[in-house]
């Protein structure tokens, strides 16, 4: 397995700066598809690639690296930036927020959407510009930002995306609920009459880059998310990003017309486990006809 990424002898990073890449090249020729990962909150991509990479899915005899033989894998770390719900620490967030449990918290996502999608183009250009061999997976916080990511892309339609104990942010907003318990199933994309005259969809994405903090977009009925299927895995026993808020952007993504799968896995906590990443694998596989 080969690994790139910057040693301890590297400068010292600046808060707002991305550190450099890990990358890991495929296990077996050709290089079939590439796979970009997002950590979670306080999480880098040294810490975080390893422990998946080598977790067995579901054979133990075969890791989950080993299970995809033909991918690439790139690991991107979030910059760091003082965290309000850590008394100002200095930790890696892809954006600022209260916590992974208030889904409603965020800001300063910017930066982070911008270079995600830089990533993406790379990628896509390594893979002679093929943007459906490139599957876009996140964590926790890092399944918030690949949702955010994939939802306001504009390039053409990636192969997959796989958000692992996460949430979707503003999906309150967009769902017009204010609960956790249930969605609403009459109440999406409720807004003022001056928004009206808008698509649902359109107003939806309208909002979405309004919080990232992009520049509007012209209007369009062709959005590249509607030919991508996501994969929403997250454990029931979850008490970091309650299993509720998985549900829900499952929820919400469906009623934007995504084509969604969620599944449920009642014994797991705020992290993942074989048996789900054995389903993450038949997925891609499935998707990308493998």
């Amino acid at each position: 397995m080969s690994t790139e990424y910057a040693t301890r002898n590297s400068p010292r990073l600046r808060p707002g700066k991305f550190p450099p890449l890990v990358t890991i090249s495929p296990l077996v020729s050709p290089h079939k598809l590439t796979i970009i990962v997002l950590h979670g909150r306080g999480f880098n991509a040294q810490k975080f690639h390893s422990p998946l990479l080598t977790s067995p899915s579901p054979d133990p005899s075969i890791s989950f690296h080993q299970s995809l033989p033909n991918a690439r894998f790139v690991f991107p770390t979030a910059p760091l930036a003082r965290a309000t719900k850590y008394r100002r620490s200095l930790i890696h967030q892809w954006y600022e927020g209260t916590g992974d449990w208030e889904p409603e918290a965020r800001g300063n996502m910017r930066p982070s959407i911008e270079y995600i999608h830089k990533l993406l183009k790379d990628e896509i250009e390594r893979l002679s510009g093929d943007a459906g061999k490139v599957v876009l997976i996140g964590f926790s916080q890092g399944g918030a930002m690949a949702l955010m990511s994939w939802l306001l892309w504009e390039g053409q339609s990636l192969g997959a995306v796989v958000i692992m104990s996460g949430f979707m942010p503003l999906a309150e907003s967009l769902m017009a609920d204010e609960t956790c318990d249930e969605v609403s199933e009459d109440g999406l994309f409720e807004r003022d009459s001056e928004e009206e005259a808008k698509p649902p969809l359109q107003r939806a994405i309208d909002e979405l880059r309004g919080e990232a903090e992009l520049d509007p977009a012209p209007p369009t009925t062709s959005f590249p998310f509607l030919k991508t299927s996501v994969f929403v895995v997250h454990g029931k026993e979850d008490e970091d990003v309650e299993y509720c808020n998985g549900l829900s952007a499952a929820k919400c993504l469906e009623r934007m017309g995504a084509k969604v799968e969620f599944k449920t896995y009642p014994a797991l906590k705020h992290w993942y486990s074989p048996e789900e990443l054995g389903h993450i694998t038949q997925f891609i596989n499935q998707q990308l006809d493998l």
